[in-house]
């Protein structure tokens, strides 16, 4: 037998391939991943927060001794808006335990939110921006479907939850960055699922002022109003649908007409005014 000591060839130790490719591969397989386990994470978060008992919330708020106080010469405003609340409350399914409580806030600005423990703010830069109690009664309603449907606590254990397992694969010393993540790319993987509660918020609201004022006369108002200004806007509704956690408010408006016709509700009727408390 005879025997050769033949040399390699040449260019054995080096891919084939780009390694840059490769690199860019292994990146966006790995930011989609921590991404779907992120938006997994935040569900599962969500929906064991909804199981907590709403007296819970109430004490959360409690420790975290929010001040909702106010004003003392707001408070023929608080009586009012809370008066309000309770009319709608009785048209929405209300879950055991589940109660509002209305907070007003007099400064300039365009926004009303819901929080946990059944707390709703408004200010009073988007009251006065209403034409009447119908549209005022909408954005309540809409606010306290939140609650009803436990919105703000999911949304918070989804956050939590999110958070905590960031820390755990980044570390204590990256949980910063696991914050920054959250904010931004876990935030967007959540976009649907926001869009979601707030298509049911309104969808309930919808139907909880048309019993209370026989028709839904003027529960779009908000919504046309900022869509007129919107019209000003650069932005393409493609992208602004992807990158808000609401509808757009000509959406939001085609689904009051919408909801109006799947349920025949009374589209004729008339308004009713805001007491001059402003």
């Amino acid at each position: 037998m005879q025997y050769e000591n033949r040399q390699p060839e040449e260019g054995i130790n080096v891919s084939k391939g780009s390694p840059v490719k490769t690199f860019l591969q292994l990146l966006i397989s790995t930011v989609l991943l921590l991404a779907v386990s992120v938006f997994v994470i935040y569900l599962s978060g969500s929906w064991l927060a909804k199981k907590i008992p709403f007296r819970y919330e109430q004490a959360i708020m409690e420790k975290i001794d929010f001040d909702f106080s106010g004003q003392a010469s707001d408070d023929d405003i608080r009586r009012y808006l809370n008066d309000l609340s309770a009319r709608i409350a009785v048209h929405l399914p209300n879950p055991d335990e589940v109660t509002y409580t209305v907070h007003y806030e007099p400064e300039d600005v365009f926004n009303a939110y819901a929080t946990i423990g059944g707390n709703i703010v408004f200010y009073k830069g988007l009251i006065n921006r209403l034409p009447n109690e119908n549209a005022l009664a909408m954005v309540m309603a809409h606010e306290m479907a939140h609650v009803s449907h436990r919105d703000p606590v999911a949304g918070l254990g989804g956050g939590v939850a999110s958070m905590i397992a960031l820390s755990a694969v980044f570390g204590s010393s990256g949980s910063q960055y696991a914050s920054t993540f959250v904010d931004n790319a876990g935030g967007l993987t959540a976009v649907q699922f926001t869009r979601r509660m707030e298509n049911n918020a309104d969808d309930a609201a919808i139907l909880a002022v048309s019993k209370l004022y026989g028709h839904t006369v003027g529960a779009d108002s908000l919504f046309k109003h900022i869509d007129e200004e919107r019209e000003e806007s650069s932005t393409p509704d493609w992208l602004a649908r992807f990158s808000s956690t609401h509808p757009l408010d000509s959406d939001r408006i085609n689904n009051i007409k919408e909801k109006t016709l799947e349920l025949e509700l009374p589209t004729t009727g008339e308004t009713t005014p805001l007491p001059d408390l402003w």
